[in-house]
């Protein structure tokens, strides 16, 4: 099965117009919405395992705090925290209109997890997912995401506003308050995909009458940070020195040494293959909006 071709429909097409270039709705003709059905997710609501930090709640104000959907429970006889209470969090839904986030789905959902890790592998990107329930009229602020994007609408609509890139590569994935004329504005229903590339700011808002719910795959792009990590990697791989040499000969050997090691180790190493590595590495320490 080509998971990337049920989102995009025709892949080469997509890769030739759309990818890192701009925007795009996507109306492919088998979408992958089967992953995580409307039962699904009331299952996984009210079985009363999800846990944070693989779940949390935000209203218009900002996140809900923990405590107040998270009571402690008693599990063989030791406390355990960070579980949701499914009362609590059908209350917060229905009564105070507040956001559902079920965050690195990939991690926890079998056949989410399908989907993420044979979209990365066509894509040579680490992928990740998350969930998002929201209740029609909460807007989200206009932010950018550390990553391209597939939001793929499962049920409800949803509508997206999208603007360009980032300025320049000192860019951060926060709230942006000038990101400049939209791109693109619609509505998204259920079956239909959403492309954002990495770093184009974007805002949506649940439309309708019923709660809006999007599987969102992030395509994560390695920065500075996972070049220099992989670098590391590949240069400590297979280095045994001494820690302390005895004199200033042994040290000058030592130092020899490592240089030798270090150029042998980079003698294969070529910058787009340290880039291949590194995006397959690009873990995000935030979650995606």
């Amino acid at each position: 099965m080509d998971w990337l071709e049920r989102c995009v429909e025709d892949v080469p097409a997509f890769l030739h117009t759309h990818w890192r270039q701009g925007p795009a709705l996507l109306r492919p003709a088998d979408p992958p919405t089967e992953v995580l059905k409307p039962a699904d997710l009331d299952g996984l609501i009210d079985g009363g395992l999800l846990r944070v930090p693989y779940a949390a709640l935000y209203t218009a104000v900002g996140p809900v705090p923990e405590e107040q959907y998270c009571p402690p429970r008693l599990v063989a006889g030791r406390r355990l925290d960070g579980c949701l209470d499914p009362g609590r969090v059908r209350s917060l839904l229905d009564d105070d209109h507040a956001t559902l986030q079920l965050r690195y789905v990939n991690q926890w959902h079998a056949p989410v997890r399908a989907l993420t890790e044979a979209i990365g592998a066509r894509l040579g990107r680490l992928a990740e997912a998350f969930v998002f329930r929201s209740h029609p009229g909460h807007h989200s602020a206009v932010h950018r995401d550390d990553g391209d994007v597939l939001v793929i609408q499962l049920s409800g609509t949803k509508r997206w506003q999208v603007h360009g890139g980032p300025a320049d590569a000192h860019w951060q994935p926060v709230p942006d308050a000038e990101p400049g004329p939209v791109l693109l504005d619609a509505v998204v229903e259920p079956g239909q995909v959403l492309y954002v590339p990495n770093g184009f700011a974007h805002t949506a808002r649940a439309t309708g009458s019923a709660p809006s719910v999007h599987l969102t795959v992030v395509l994560r792009e390695a920065r500075v940070a996972h070049l220099r990590a992989e670098l590391g990697a590949r240069l400590a791989a297979g280095l045994a020195l001494p820690a302390r040499p005895l004199d200033d000969e042994q040290l000058t050997a030592t130092a020899a040494g490592l240089l030798g090691h270090f150029r042998a180790q980079l003698a294969g190493t070529t910058a787009q293959s340290l880039v291949d590595a590194a995006r397959l590495s690009a873990h995000s320490s935030r979650p995606t909006a």
